[in-house]
Formats: structure tokens, C-alpha cells, sequence
């Protein structure tokens, strides 16, 4: 609990709780990335909710088009996780008046273009007065329960594995902050991982028609949080061998001061997928999707996170974004306060 009341993940828990008890049980529980339905034995309804904050979501420099976009890229990551293509969006707007026709149309444009981007339609929402801007992206799309990838399943000997390098958005959003056109223009890459985020729908559909994968999430949360998440439901160890910084993260990091590592594992909203694969069938995947990086392989445990580093082994903290608790992103403070030590 914080000073102000409840952080995020206490007030999930308390929901999700009086949910389970009240009501029959649902296939996936409350755990993870998306919710299903049970449509028939061999067809589920699954569906995912997202909501998108002006002042927690949108940093400098972002426009209103590139946030309707990643308000989309963000449900749609969560499909990517689960090896599901997602059909149909309904959007729900708070706009704080007065509201022109130039802003409609760059909300509308970021939603269309991300829409045919993941060959998805909008189908509908709502549009309500808000002191704040909130976009609310609910998508839906239909799986077969075999098929469908899930957060726990991972089994001692999986290897350990994520679909790109991790660091990127966090170092983008410092150099947006600190409004700095010189270094936005050096780190061209590392600001448009914020501004363009990418999910991995893709990657995601040919992982789960592998056969391969036994656990996958989305890591927008920050990677070591995905990879507890992973260990917490799986009930398993995970040892990482290497932490997957990019590279244009480590130089940024070096200018900085900052801890590139830290970056790697804290930043969140990379939109990259966290997966366990069968060891035997890891190297057959990696020839179909290059993309894929081994970073360390799942142990028997209890749901710890460590890393061999310089002939050290030390813990991954469980820590990542949550609202309530952490101090938004889009401050000035939070920048200064988060260097490395």
C-alpha cells in the first residue's frame, strides 16, 4: 500500500477475488494477458481491454495520432502473447472540450492506421467528457483452446527466449523528456520505439502454431516483471544468461550514466514477447523466427529470477510499471530520480 491508498496489482487482487468466488470459473482465471470465453469445446471468445492516459501514457513529443496508435498496438500486443489474432476493436474516447475537428481526426487517423496494421477492424465505442485523455481499446478474436499460448506452462529445461532487445523505449522516453533535439536526432531509433511501438502479432501467430512454446507474455510491463510472472505461474525458477540490452540503449546508457541493464529490465512498454520453448525445438524455431534471442532456460523452483553476471549469481527484483504506485513516467523527477547509482 502507498501513502495515497491501494497500488494497482492490490486492487486487481481484490477484484479478481470477489470475482472468482461469486461466479463460475473461466478457462484462463484472471492471470493473464487476455480473458477468455467458452464458446463451444473447440472455440473460445477471447477479449482484451486497455486504456491509454494523456499524462501517464503520452510523453512529449508524441502526437495525438501516434497515441490513438499505440492505444491500439498495446491490446493488440496482448493478442501477439497469446498466438491470437484479434478480429474486431471497439473504442471508447474522454476528451477534455473544447475538442476541434483536427483533433478528431488525428485520434481517428492513429486508430485507423493502426487497425489495418494488424488487420483488425473498429467496429464501435463510445465518446464521453474526461479532464484527461483516455483511450479505451477493447479487441476481441477467437482461438482454439489447444492452440492458445498462456503465461504458466513452463517446464524445467525450456529455454528462455524474447523476440527482440530490451532498453530501447526507456532511454527513448529520457531523451523526450529532457526535450534534448540533439540527442533525439542522434538516438533517432530509440525515440521512435516510443513514439511507433510495434507489436509482434506475427511473430506471436507462428510461435503458437509451433507447437513449441509452453508459456508466452507480452512484456509492456518491463521484461523482469514478465519474467516473474512467468516463474510465479509456471511455479518454476528462471536463470537468465544474459540480459538482451540493445545496443543503442548500452551507448545512450554510457553517456548518461545510467545502468543499461536497469534499462533492459525496468523500462517497460518494449511490446516484446517473453517466452518458454521446448530446448529440443528451439533451434528449428529460431531458423523460422530469426528474431528470436536465448537468454537463459527455465529450472525447477519456486518462482525465483536470477541472472549469472561476472561469475555472480544475484536476484531479478519483481518490479516493473504499475499505476497507483510508480511516479508517471512523464515527469521530470522520476527521470532525475531513476539515474544509476
Amino acid at each position: 500500500m502507498t501513502n495515497t491508498g491501494l497500488g494497482e496489482r492490490q486492487i486487481i487482487r481484490i477484484l479478481t477475488r470477489r470475482f472468482a468466488t461469486s461466479q463460475p470459473s473461466l478457462p484462463l482465471g484472471f492471470d493473464d494477458d487476455v480473458a477468455v470465453f467458452p464458446f463451444s469445446r473447440n472455440r473460445w471468445i477471447v477479449l482484451k481491454t486497455d486504456m491509454l492516459f494523456g499524462h501517464t501514457d503520452v510523453p512529449p513529443g508524441m502526437s495525438l495520432e501516434q497515441a490513438a496508435r499505440k492505444a491500439v498496438v498495446a491490446t493488440v500486443s496482448d493478442f501477439a502473447a497469446k498466438g491470437v489474432q484479434p478480429l474486431g476493436l471497439l473504442i471508447s474516447l474522454g476528451l477534455t472540450p473544447p475538442v476541434g475537428p483536427r483533433i478528431v481526426n488525428e485520434i481517428a487517423n492513429g486508430l485507423n492506421r493502426a487497425a489495418r496494421e494488424y488487420d483488425c477492424r473498429i467496429l464501435g465505442g463510445d465518446t464521453g467528457e474526461s479532464d484527461d485523455l483516455v483511450i479505451d481499446c477493447i479487441g476481441f478474436g477467437l482461438a482454439e483452446p489447444k492452440r492458445m499460448l498462456r503465461r504458466s506452462g513452463a517446464r524445467p529445461g525450456d529455454v528462455i527466449a524474447v523476440t527482440g532487445t530490451f532498453g530501447k523505449t526507456a532511454a527513448g522516453l529520457r531523451i523526450l523528456l529532457a526535450k534534448n533535439k540533439a540527442s533525439a536526432m542522434r538516438f533517432s531509433k530509440l525515440v521512435e520505439s516510443v513514439t511507433h511501438p510495434m507489436a509482434r502479432l506475427e511473430t506471436g501467430l507462428k510461435l503458437a502454431r509451433s507447437g513449441a512454446v509452453h508459456s508466452s507474455i507480452d512484456s509492456s510491463d518491463g521484461l523482469a516483471w514478465s519474467l516473474h510472472e512467468i516463474a510465479r505461474l509456471s511455479r518454476v525458477d528462471i536463470l537468465l544468461e544474459n540480459i538482451p540490452v540493445a545496443p543503442e540503449a548500452e551507448v545512450f546508457a554510457r553517456r548518461e550514466s545510467l545502468g543499461a541493464e536497469d534499462l533492459a529490465l525496468y523500462g517497460g512498454e518494449e511490446y516484446e514477447l517473453v517466452v518458454a520453448i521446448r530446448r529440443d525445438a528451439f533451434s528449428d524455431l529460431k531458423k523460422r523466427i530469426p528474431s528470436l534471442i536465448r537468454i537463459g532456460r527455465v529450472e525447477a523452483g519456486r518462482g525465483e529470477v536470477r541472472v549469472l553476471s561476472r561469475g555472480r549469481m544475484r536476484s531479478i527484483e519483481p518490479r516493473g510499471w504499475e499505476h497507483m504506485v510508480s511516479m508517471s513516467p512523464y515527469s521530470r523527477n522520476h527521470l532525475l530520480s531513476s539515474r544509476a547509482h
